[in-house]
Parts: C-alpha cells; structure tokens; sequence
C-alpha cells in the first residue's frame, strides 16, 4: 500500500485517519458497486437526508444481498462507513479551481485507494453533482448538541477516607443535551466562580466582535 507523507496531501494535510485507514486495506478486496454504495450512504449522511435509523438500516442492507449480517461483518462496515464519510469530508473541502482532478486522483493513489475507487471520489468532487452537493450542505450544516436541560445542586463533602475533616463545598452539574446524552460533574465552589467568570468574559468578547466593523458587512 502507498503511503505518501501528509505535507504533500492536499486531501489529508496533517494526517490519514485511523478509519480512512481501515476503509483503504479492505477496499483492495472490495466490490465496485459495495464502494460506490458506500460513497452514495455517505453522502447522503452528510446531506442530512439520512436520520439515525434510516442509516443504521441501510447499513445492514449493504451485506444483505452477499452474506448473513454478523456482528463481526456490522462491525467492519461500519467502519468503512466511517471511512467513507472521513474521506468525502476532507475531499469536499479541497478548492476544485486551484487543484487539478489528476492531481486529486493521484493524491488517493498514494495513500493507497485503487485506481477504479479514486475515480469514483474523483467524480463526486469534480463532477457536475457538486454545486448541487455543496449547495445541500451548505443548507444543513453541521451543528454540536445544545443543552436542553441543567440541574444542579450544592453538596458539601463532611469527610472522605484520607481526610477526616473536609466541610468543603461543591457544585453537582447534570447537563441534558440535545442529542439525548447526559454529563454529570462537580466542581469546587472556587471553580465553580472562575467557570461564571470565564463565560461572561467570553459572552463580553462575542459581543464586541459582532460590534467590530470586520464582523460587519
């Protein structure tokens, strides 16, 4: 397998993911049209036109039509899935008007994806679908979970196995986010301040970019 240093990648410019990794080894012993299913289930995850089941059931359906759905089989598409998605990723970031599609192909040859596949990725990054891809993305961009819910309460820690005595407060966190995951900390009360402190300083700096005439159009 080819291996090219990331300084001259113009996909990957620092390094080659873990899961583009696996997705390159299985690729040498993979069925054209199994790739460009792939490359197809992946696009459409980042279109946004794919919810949560949806994907988890079209990746069972890739093995459907070859092979029994193992755990071990599941397990290995999904991470060339993940690989799909990390290579359209980066692939959909490099400048089509400055970088040459011969250029582009032989920067997948060297890092190891067949010749056959790199056309295929090469036709989605150069090809006349691309406007319209970009324009889907750019209508659903990514976002990071909000916080839907916070509870909180004051608990004061009287002693512990190496201190007898502690009486120290601390401030127990619970966040609900909106992706329906749950984090739980605590801090010391000191801490606790500082985190007040940090914020409203970054809320004070948010607000006099919006109000700096670079942020203005």
């Amino acid at each position: 397998m080819a291996s090219g240093s990331a300084e001259d990648s113009v996909i990957f410019t620092t390094r080659c993911p873990d899961e583009v990794k696996v997705l390159i080894k299985a690729s040498h012993s993979m069925d054209k049209v199994f790739f460009r299913r792939l490359i197809k289930l992946g696009l459409a995850y980042l279109q946004g036109t794919l919810g949560e089941d949806e994907c988890e059931t079209a990746i069972k359906h890739l093995y459907d039509n070859s092979q029994p759905v193992t755990h071990d089989s599941l397990l290995n598409i999904c991470f060339q899935y993940a690989g799909v998605v990390s290579l359209l990723q980066a692939a959909l970031r490099v400048n089509t008007i400055t970088t040459r599609q011969d250029i582009f192909a032989a920067d997948l040859a060297n890092i190891g994806l067949p010749h056959t596949f790199a056309s295929d990725v090469g036709r989605v990054i150069f090809g006349p679908a691309r406007a319209d891809i970009d324009s889907w993305i750019s209508a659903t961009p990514p976002t990071l979970p909000i916080i839907t819910d916070l509870n909180w309460r004051v608990e004061v820690t009287i002693s512990t196995s190496w201190v007898s005595r502690v009486l120290e407060p601390v401030v127990l966190l619970r966040l609900e986010m909106s992706d329906r995951s749950s984090h739980t900390f605590q801090v010391p009360l000191s801490k606790f301040h500082q985190l007040r402190f940090t914020v409203a300083s970054l809320l004070q700096q948010i607000n006099s970019l919006k109000t700096s005439h670079i942020c203005k159009k």
